[in-house]
């Protein structure tokens, strides 16, 4: 029988049980949801991580129950008298979990069109859509093997052990961000978070996830990774054809003694021959412009809320518009009004107050009325401050109660470099005089607005709800043949 139709045949009876349609229609719901609310913070830092890094590893224990499956249903046997290959048997098998990780790997692709629709590919998205084939490819080959190293009446060992495999493939790669970041890479630690895929393959791909360095050379680590995956498939198809029986184990002595010092080996073959001299700068993460300093412990002395209401009582952060629900849509204008809380006691006369408005990486900011740029005395408004949170004095004290300047303004931040977590930093400056001194004064704050694309949740809320939906209907029909 050609492998073709055992694959088929394969892929039908798996399709066919009873909570197959419905375990697919809620993974997918899950990663679908995490991706229409990352929109609302930067959305490759925080859903991409997951869904492109560290779900694909969910395939190791998926794949070691999925293989092992077979022995626990007492199947396997049938294999080994029926008139089928038992390698074709196996090799179907392997096909209908790469089938498995193709279509995860489609299922990403509706919500990364969405995002490249408003922002493009940037390079860590691109890296991406390279390294998640590769770990899926990887935890595919790992599990396996595992699978096919239990062969037991319980599914629960390889899942089990694909389960702790996994997690220690995903916390290696924190672990080794950590690492790189103090100048640790080359240790004994950092060759040892070397032993997961998910490092092995963001580093010969030459990218980083949070830190500033990746290796200068890679032929180490992609010669590692070729060993850690293509050995540990090659050893799980070994050991099926040639250590197993029926039910029981069949290894000679030798056999026992290869299976031990190979698998050894792919725990540490990559962890000793990876590269290691991260000394190469890398790669931007994304399009975002670079941003001087900003944020401070001390807050800003502005604040920017709905027209005609006073400032929060606890002010003011350097995201100015931290508190709101959804975040400044970009490409729109907004209205709003900027409080600029002077470091002025209301004891001394503020006068001949002229305010600049600036705004940075795309942010457009102006008055409503330019006439307010240049404010009188008697339009200035009070604050009173508590526990020495007002402004600090020329002489250094915190003011009690404090002049406040109100401008309205408009607000369109434009050029978004991520649907989400987009910080546009604005700058104000202004002179004035105080009881007629003739001294002028200046004052000069930085802050920032949150921003997002506008409709970026509600496209990718329909974009990731689209395969859900089939899955759930398939399982429904499913249900309603069988019930």
């Amino acid at each position: 029988m050609p492998v073709a139709t055992i694959y088929i045949e394969e892929l039908k009876a798996t399709m066919r049980g009873r909570i197959a349609w419905l375990g697919a229609g809620v993974l997918l719901t899950a990663v679908g949801g995490l991706a229409t609310v990352g929109t609302q913070d930067t959305w490759l830092d925080g859903y991409g991580l997951i869904a492109y890094g560290l779900v694909p590893l969910a395939f190791i224990p998926l794949s070691a129950g999925f293989i092992a499956s077979a022995r626990a249903s007492r199947f396997v046997e049938s294999v080994f008298t029926a008139p089928v290959r038992r390698g074709d048997w196996l090799a179907a098998k392997i096909l209908v979990l790469l089938t498995f990780a193709a279509g995860y790997y489609a299922a990403l692709l509706p919500m990364m069109f969405v995002y490249a629709a408003h922002v493009g590919i940037p390079p860590l998205l691109r890296a991406f859509l390279w390294w998640t084939p590769g770990l899926l490819i990887s935890s595919v080959a790992i599990g396996t093997l595992i699978g096919v190293l239990f062969i037991g009446r319980s599914v629960a060992a390889p899942v089990g052990a694909g389960m702790g495999v996994l997690l220690a493939y995903a916390g290696f790669l924190p672990l080794q961000e950590l690492m790189v970041s103090q100048a640790n890479g080359a240790t004994r630690t950092g060759h040892v978070t070397l032993a997961s895929p998910a490092v092995l393959l963001k580093n010969a791909l030459g990218f980083a996830v949070a830190v500033g360095n990746v290796p200068a050379t890679t032929t180490w680590t992609w010669i590692s990774l070729l060993v850690l995956a293509g050995g540990s498939l090659a050893l799980a198809v070994w050991v099926f054809l040639r250590a197993q029986g029926v039910e029981t184990w069949e290894a000679t002595r030798p056999q026992r003694w290869t299976i031990a010092l190979v698998m050894t080996a792919l725990g540490f073959v990559p962890s000793l021959l990876a590269d290691t001299n991260y000394d190469k700068v890398a790669p931007p993460r994304t399009t975002a412009p670079a941003i001087r300093s900003l944020f401070s412990r001390a807050g800003s002395s502005l604040a920017l809320v709905e027209p005609g209401r006073a400032a929060p009582a606890h002010c003011c952060s350097t995201i100015l518009n931290r508190e709101d629900l959804m975040a400044m849509g970009t490409d729109e204008e907004t209205k709003r009004d900027l409080l600029i809380l002077l470091p002025v006691e209301t004891s001394q006369r503020v006068t001949d107050l002229h305010i600049q408005l600036v705004g940075e990486n795309g942010l457009q900011i102006r008055a409503v009325d330019t006439a307010t740029l240049n404010v009188d005395a008697t339009r200035l408004e009070t604050r009173t401050y508590l526990n020495d949170s007002g402004p600090a004095a020329p002489d250094g004290h915190h003011i009690t109660t404090g002049w406040v300047a109100r401008v309205p303004v408009i607000l369109n931040p434009t050029r978004p470099w991520d649907i989400g977590g987009d910080r546009y930093p604005l700058t104000v400056r202004a002179s004035y005089r105080i009881d007629d001194d003739g001294q002028p004064r200046a004052f000069s704050s930085r802050a920032a607005v949150d921003a997002q694309v506008a409709n970026g949740i509600y496209q990718m809320g329909i974009a990731s709800s689209l395969l859900p939906a089939f899955c759930f209907g398939a399982a429904i029909r499913r249900w309603r043949r069988t019930r």
